[in-house]
């Protein structure tokens, strides 16, 4: 039963100022919990009205709002329909969610959610949840995906931001076309060979014959050499560009192949800020990252690399970001992140890291309403349905290859 405001009064009027401080910290705290699934606010959504029935979840048409609806028989699994008086649409109650043609329960799609925010790897998630190794890498996708969707790169950053690369090696697992390998990326695929697997492999491809007839030393190179990364920042890693500010609003998109260049960072970097003299960008000495800021207020620190600080500025809030990124990346432990997703991963650290403060079952929680029904945007919420295995798998590859491989894998 509700309390009235009366009620309320005299309940608060009687604790002590430190249990005033508590209840209200304790409140803020559930606010935020709450907001966590309300990210953006539109005026996109349906209007809500009371339920016919205290078991029902439908408050409207879901499709153009009216209250006016009646049932409309079963479905399959024995869900109540309801059809709309106005629109003659059917529909039934977990119409919207985003689990809505999952084979998972509820349950299953919580203790999933419990092993990425956990940032297990995906067998351990199978072994724990009793499902495939596919299952599980669908279900990631499709949470990373739904932050991707809901949350984008939206913020703009104030104060003392500071900014860096992250690099990580470009990787192509799942990958099955060995011309790919051979005359794409010029290499072998990185798995533990000897000379005569080797050649076996490339007879099975139907390549040992014609490498042999067009490119004899290149056939040598590739069955007496190993495959090893190439030392330094080359052409075989991902950039991915960090921003923290103050305020902890984080930044983390991967954008290109190789070094940062100077129109990418300008293009990516330029909108994040406003022009407020009061802003601060602290880099290194990177030349990719001068001028990114003319025309604004905004000032630019440099800390040169042969130093830690430059007076009172540094970079060391952004290198622990990149050390939290490299835990969460660490490919040792069975994550090995494809660069053909590579843009999504980091949404999830991105979620992650903004929520760091609550606990693993409040976030747990918030991702499961996410997935679930909790998203008030209708526009949103259709994108966040709508998406499906095959087009994850199918999707192009959004950062800069500068032509070292081809952005539809």
């Amino acid at each position: 039963m509700a309390l009235t405001n009366e009620e309320l009064q005299d309940i608060i009027s009687n604790l002590s100022p430190e249990e005033r401080k508590q209840l209200l910290s304790q409140l803020g705290r559930q606010v935020e919990v709450d907001n966590i699934t309300n990210p953006t606010q539109s005026t996109n959504t349906k209007p809500k009205v009371k339920p016919k029935s205290d078991n029902s979840k439908v408050y409207c048409c879901p499709l153009c709002g009216s209250a006016s609806y009646k049932k409309h028989g079963t479905t399959t699994s024995g869900m109540q329909r309801y059809i709309c008086k106005d629109c003659g649409k059917t529909f039934s109650e977990n119409y919207g969610d985003s689990l809505r043609y999952s084979h998972l329960t509820s349950d299953e799609w919580l203790d999933i959610i419990r092993g990425i925010v956990n940032n297990h790897s995906l067998p351990q998630i199978a072994r724990d949840c009793g499902i495939s190794k596919s299952t599980a890498w669908s279900c990631r996708m499709k949470i990373n995906q739904a932050i991707m969707t809901m949350y984008g790169y939206s913020d703009l950053f104030q104060g003392t931001t500071q900014a860096d690369e992250y690099y990580c090696r470009a990787a192509f697992k799942g990958k099955r076309d060995p011309e790919f390998f051979i005359y794409t990326l010029r290499r072998m695929p990185r798995h533990n060979r000897n000379y005569y697997e080797k050649v076996e492999y490339l007879q099975q491809a139907g390549l040992y014959d014609k490498l042999k007839r067009e490119e004899p030393e290149y056939l040598q190179q590739l069955l007496e050499e190993e495959p090893k990364m190439k030392r330094g920042i080359s052409n075989e890693q991902i950039c991915i560009l960090t921003l923290v500010d103050e305020n902890n609003k984080l930044y983390l998109e991967p954008v290109s192949v190789g070094r940062l260049e100077k129109a990418m960072a300008k293009s990516k970097l330029k909108p994040k800020f406003t022009s407020d003299e009061h802003n601060v960008f602290v880099t290194d000495d990177h030349n990719a990252y001068n001028r990114i800021l003319y025309g604004t207020k905004a000032k630019h620190e440099v800390v040169p690399a042969s130093k830690h600080t430059n007076g009172k500025y540094n970079l060391a809030k952004v290198n622990s970001v990149h050390s939290a990124l490299s835990k969460f990346m660490d490919s040792k432990a069975g994550k090995v992140y494809t660069t053909k997703y590579l843009d999504l991963n980091p949404m999830l650290f991105w979620w992650l890291f903004k929520y760091r403060e609550y606990s693993t079952e409040e976030k747990a929680q918030a991702l499961f309403k996410i997935m679930n029904d909790e998203i008030p945007d209708i526009d949103i919420r259709e994108k966040v349905n709508q998406v499906t295995v095959n087009e994850l798998q199918n999707r192009e590859i959004t950062l800069d290859t500068k032509g070292e491989f081809p952005t539809k894998l």
